[in-house]
């Protein structure tokens, strides 16, 4: 997402139950602190997320992290000139959005099945998907977007917390996972095991306690504690006969990649394992009373999640926090719900850079002097060590 503002950040479009008013960034700053403080506090990022504008030294804005779509179909018509579906070029086509010719190929897949109408189409398929993992792979190496996250978990990171925030994400990406390694703070991803890290559900109902001392009555959960779950799979997910494992993303390729496509096959991909036991993780999540879901980046095209949280909707405590704009958050509206929040405004105080640094709670100093007591026991650890 873009840092630089098209228009006045300080004016909000706040619109609840389908009215939409003026307001500032305070007042939106206020009321995502409030939500924060409750217990069961859950946000989804989208890729809306894992991108983002710099200028470089002569003042040019560059894209740094995973190319938004339009990028992406513009990288992968330079890298394959004379391209064609079905005899047909792709440049100008498909409103410029790799998403929705992988998903126009799909669908001419499965009509090949009763019509030949592009012979070589499993092969195309193949190619867009080699050329998506490799974008991701090089993408998310950018300090400019692991800033941004790490910044986005020390933010949400309040210093009394105990239970656990969940993070959902669609994205493939290892950002969240870096943020949070390099920050120290402990999470859980579904998977366990050292020597061979195999993904395990259940490992998501344990709970992480501070102390080990058996006579102790009451147990405190751990700190500064986050639930990652990775809706559509993994560039670090490798499928090993009917086990997933997670492995350094160097090792393994696109055939070997555990990874939802935006393919007509996807909404079927969901209801195999681990798709399965993520999305029942959410839909449980956020369907428990008092629940806040948190939307950045998220467009809404995601019909199978979508789902979740319309049926979320259901439970009269539930709260529903948008950051975005777009038809298909527009459509939300129409369900007039006051439960129902959408937030944005012309100067982008929806982007994900903007979330963090004009709406989110500044970072708390206990969240700072924890991370540095760690960096210094770490320090010690070595010294110790040499």
């Amino acid at each position: 997402m873009a840092t630089t503002n098209s228009g006045d950040i300080d004016v909000v479009s706040r619109t609840q139950g389908g009215i939409s008013t003026e307001t500032n960034v305070q007042s939106i700053r206020n009321e995502i602190g409030q939500y924060l403080q409750i217990n069961n506090m859950n946000f989804l990022i989208g890729a809306g997320c894992s991108s983002n504008i710099v200028e470089d030294e002569t003042g040019n804005q560059l894209e740094t992290g995973i190319p938004g779509m339009a990028q992406l179909f513009e990288g992968f018509c330079k890298e394959n000139v004379n391209f064609d579906i079905a005899g047909k070029q792709i440049v100008g086509e498909f409103d410029s959005n790799l998403e929705k010719m992988l998903e126009s190929m799909g669908s001419i897949q499965i009509t090949n099945g009763i019509f030949q109408v592009d012979d070589a189409i499993s092969d195309k398929i193949t190619a867009v998907k080699r050329f998506l993992f490799k974008e991701i792979k090089n993408g998310h190496n950018s300090p400019q977007v692991l800033d941004l996250y790490k910044s986005f978990y020390m933010r949400i990171s309040g210093p009394n917390r105990k239970t656990p925030i969940n993070v959902f994400t669609t994205n493939y990406d290892l950002f969240n996972e870096k943020a949070l390694d390099d920050l120290r703070f402990p999470y859980n991803n579904g998977f366990s095991g050292t020597y061979s890290r195999k993904f395990n559900p259940a490992s998501y109902r344990y709970t992480f306690v501070e102390s080990i001392n058996l006579s102790t009555d009451v147990w405190e959960q751990i700190p500064h504690f986050f639930s990652l779950y990775k809706l559509h799979g993994s560039i670090s997910w490798k499928k090993s006969g009917l086990e997933v494992l997670e492995v350094n993303p160097n090792t393994i390729t696109e055939d070997d990649a555990v990874m939802i496509y935006p393919t007509p096959m996807k909404d079927r991909s969901t209801l195999m394992t681990p798709y399965s036991d993520l999305f029942r993780a959410m839909e449980n999540a956020i369907s428990k009373p008092n629940s806040v879901l948190i939307t950045m980046g998220y467009s809404f095209g995601d019909d199978h999640i979508n789902r979740l949280i319309t049926n979320a909707l259901a439970v009269p405590s539930f709260k529903l926090i948008v950051f975005g704009l777009g038809d298909n958050i527009e459509k939300l509206n129409t369900l007039k719900d006051r439960r129902i929040i959408i937030i944005n405004s012309p100067g982008k105080i929806h982007y994900f850079k903007n979330i963090i640094e004009k709406v989110l709670p500044s970072i708390a100093e206990e969240t700072i002097e924890s991370i540095e007591d760690q960096e210094h026991a770490d320090s010690a650890k070595l010294l110790f060590c040499d």
